[in-house]
């Protein structure tokens, strides 16, 4: 095995208490799920690619991934579950988070606070959702059977079927881009091969998403966030999702709380799921639904003063919140992308440590171009005084960063 526990540089700021709930998340990305649970009294453990220092610190104990791990390997199982059992600890449930969501947990001995794994393969793969989506009636992009079909027009959109993060998308105009696209991609990525890809009609709009909490019985809208994606001045990629600011205040915010709300339950996911909408002129249409906790799970709280986390839990006893009609206050989170190689000195991670940042690398982390370096979160009366905050900050990150 090839895994190393992460240290706290200082004093944690959790402690295993007896009296409450030991919890293990495993993901490529946990951080705004332990700190969530931490916040809500759960002993927290957590599997991570990054164990970034506020993750470290919201926890009892962590452990990171291999940089070089292929979770659809055959191998992949076997190495997280001997990381599960090399803590030593009783755990009274597991969640799984990004990228882990599909993974078979059966074997072990503790409660899996997640949907059923044939659901979630079902709507994690975006072109089987699709057909999904036109059995049931819902609006959405048109999808081509295969990336080898000639479309019935441009522009389209070539991503992967599952996953991405948007990294990977590329958006054609004619014959020869769409042909460029799906080249670039593969080169990319080289664990893809043509039949991870899809092909979709691109359509013009704002993108936007729903938080929800849901149970057996019933699905409940928490908040409709705009998202931010492919913004200049965080990141050089299109596509890539750079965060989100909460509430959404365009069209259509009850339309989709309703849509959503209908969708997860016909769908029988369970807990923290999330719907990506893009919002045209004429009304929203749905692009993907991710059954797992989501980015804009540190908006969504700061917005709502709710805690995710313990709604999750709740979730799977039955219990569920009501939909919150007002939020509190607006709320963004924005993730700095790495233009080029950075390695994070002391200085600047100190700097780090006394602004509204998130996502704290540990001392020495190496950015590599394109992946994420950072996140800023901030708080305000609306949208723009949010925008404009995180747009500051992010500006005098990326100065540092750059020195």
């Amino acid at each position: 095995m090839h895994y190393s526990s992460c240290l706290l540089n200082g004093e944690r700021a959790t402690h295993e208490r007896a009296d409450r709930l030991n919890v293990l998340v495993i993901g490529f990305s946990t951080r705004n799920i332990v700190c969530s649970g931490s916040k809500a009294g759960y002993n927290m453990y957590a599997i991570d690619a990054f164990c970034d220092q506020d993750t470290v610190d919201c926890c009892i104990a962590t452990k990171t991934l291999p940089k070089d791990l292929d979770i659809r390997s055959k191998d992949a199982a076997d190495m997280i579950f001997n990381m599960i059992l090399s803590f030593e600890v009783d755990f009274d449930a597991v969640v799984p988070g990004s990228g882990f969501e599909s993974m078979d947990f059966s074997s072990l001995p503790w409660v899996v606070l997640a949907s059923d794994p044939e659901r979630i393969q079902m709507v994690q793969d975006k072109f089987i959702l699709s057909r999904r989506l036109a059995e049931l009636g819902y609006p959405h992009p048109h999808v081509y059977e295969n990336i080898d079909d000639k479309p019935h027009k441009f522009p389209v959109i070539v991503k992967p079927r599952k996953g991405g993060g948007g990294i990977f998308n590329r958006i054609a105009w004619n014959e020869q881009e769409l042909l460029k696209a799906v080249k670039e991609i593969l080169e990319t990525e080289p664990s893809f091969c043509r039949n991870d890809l899809m092909m979709q009609e691109f359509i013009q709009g704002l993108p936007a998403s729903v938080s929800l909490i849901a149970s057996k019985d019933k699905a409940v809208a928490l908040a409709v966030n705009e998202q931010i994606i492919g913004t200049p001045w965080l990141t050089r990629m299109q596509f890539a999702y750079c965060g989100n600011i909460t509430p959404y205040e365009g069209k259509y915010a009850e339309e989709m709380c309703n849509i959503s709300e209908k969708l997860i339950s016909e769908l029988g996911l369970l807990g923290s799921v999330g719907i990506d909408f893009i919002v045209r002129e004429d009304g929203p249409e749905i692009i993907e639904v991710n059954p797992r906790f989501q980015g804009s799970l540190d908006t969504v709280e700061l917005a709502t003063g709710m805690n995710l986390f313990d709604a999750h839990v709740k979730a799977f006893r039955g219990e569920l919140p009501v939909r919150c009609r007002n939020v509190q206050r607006s709320a963004g989170r924005c993730i700095i992308y790495a233009d080029r190689d950075i390695r994070l000195d002391a200085q600047v991670l100190a700097y780090m440590r006394q602004q509204q940042i998130v996502d704290i690398p540990q001392p020495g982390y190496t950015a590599l171009a394109d992946y994420p370096v950072t996140s800023v979160l901030h708080t305000g009366a609306n949208r723009d005084e949010v925008l404009n905050s995180l747009k500051c900050d992010s500006e005098k990150i990326k100065i540092l960063l750059d020195n």
